[in-house]
């Protein structure tokens, strides 16, 4: 077991050998109500802006589950300087054909995009899903969120909610 005090464990082995690490940044989190008619107009949608998003777990309290609780959009903030490896799920339901869309992951250093043409998308449908997988670096301190935007249709587009818009990251390095 290691330990700073008598009072912080940061690596825990179970009596088989495994090594648990209880206090590494990593969480994970969904979006619990479907968010209407966000965008499609090249209006910018930000997860968590409309509705809070809601944790499956966040090991080290550093995620902002957004929506009137929290900071009005689901926000990691990274812990420790290091590489974060985070992944976004992102449902978006009558996406019917706009002309461009974008998917991002706006952090403190730099901003990752996802850039495509959409196609027809059909209610349930799993080629609604978009997904974003990065190895950002993070420095101590920096913040971490998502937007979403389509254009060239209505602002008909809607996020789908649980199990289908996911938000999650760990600590990889």
């Amino acid at each position: 077991m290691a330990t700073n005090n008598a009072f912080n464990t940061y690596i825990v082995p179970t009596t088989a050998n495994e090594v648990t690490q209880p206090s590494q940044p990593a969480f994970l989190a969904y979006l619990g109500t479907k968010d209407l008619n966000v965008t499609g107009d090249e209006t910018t949608y930000v997860l968590g802006e409309d509705h809070a998003l809601t944790q499956v777990f966040d090991q080290n309290s550093d995620f902002d589950v957004g929506g009137s609780g929290g900071s009005g959009q689901a926000t990691f903030t990274a812990p420790v300087t290091g590489r974060y490896k985070i992944d976004v799920i992102l449902c978006a339901v009558s996406a019917t054909g706009g002309t461009r869309e974008f998917i991002k992951l706006v952090t403190s250093n730099r901003l990752y995009q996802s850039t495509s043409v959409p196609f027809v998308a059909t209610a349930g449908s799993a080629d609604n899903h978009r997904n974003l997988s990065i190895l950002a670096d993070m420095d101590a301190a920096d913040t971490a969120h998502v937007e979403y935007q389509i254009s060239g249709i209505a602002k008909i587009v809607d996020i789908d909610n649980a199990p289908a818009t996911y938000f999650s990251g760990r600590l990889e390095v």
